[in-house]
């Protein structure tokens, strides 16, 4: 993104953004009188105050030049998957499901075997079909497990993704 540090730099951004949207519209959607922005333009107003500036400034960034594209965070887990059974599983497991899948291999371990030591001692893999093998070892313990039980189970393996994907993201951070 370019910087506006001078004056002359708002002045300049403002100008261009008027090319592309009228004063009028400008004015409009910012709720700055239209004669303090043509005073602006034509610098015989002093400096726009900040709050001013506040308001200008998110209608007429997306026309300012030299914005540098900001590539959007790298994807940490796989993206979102569309199946029948998967938006008939209540909230707990959907989200049981996204952090297990943040987890390196060793750690989709541990969190099975959380579930499984709070689980039935009968407990099975379910049968998902949408599901892959361990993720459906998961999903079984989960349904195993005492209702009463779930939700701190859930929010214990949050945690623990949540701590890896922190991790992740300092070794990217570091890497780069």
């Amino acid at each position: 993104m370019k910087k506006l540090k001078t004056e002359e730099d708002k002045i300049n951004a403002l100008k261009l953004c008027a090319n592309v949207l009228s004063l009028d519209e400008i004015s409009r959607i910012t709720g700055v009188r239209l004669e303090l922005l043509r005073r602006f333009i034509n610098r015989t107003a002093n400096d726009a105050k900040a709050e001013t500036w506040d308001k200008i400034y998110p209608v007429i960034k997306p026309y300012l030049t030299g914005q540098e594209d900001v590539p959007p965070p790298k994807r940490i887990g796989p993206g979102y998957r569309r199946h029948a059974e998967l938006v008939e599983m209540v909230s707990d497991q959907k989200v049981l499901l996204d952090a297990f899948n943040v987890l390196s291999e060793s750690k989709q371990k541990k969190a099975v075997s959380i579930l499984a030591n709070k689980a039935a001692a009968d407990w099975k893999p379910s049968t998902f079909e949408s599901l892959n093998e361990s993720e459906n070892q998961l999903m079984g313990a989960y349904l195993a497990v005492p209702e009463e039980n779930r939700e701190e189970l859930v929010i214990e393996i949050t945690k623990i993704a949540r701590d890896e994907i922190k991790r992740l993201r300092r070794a990217r951070k570091d890497s780069e």
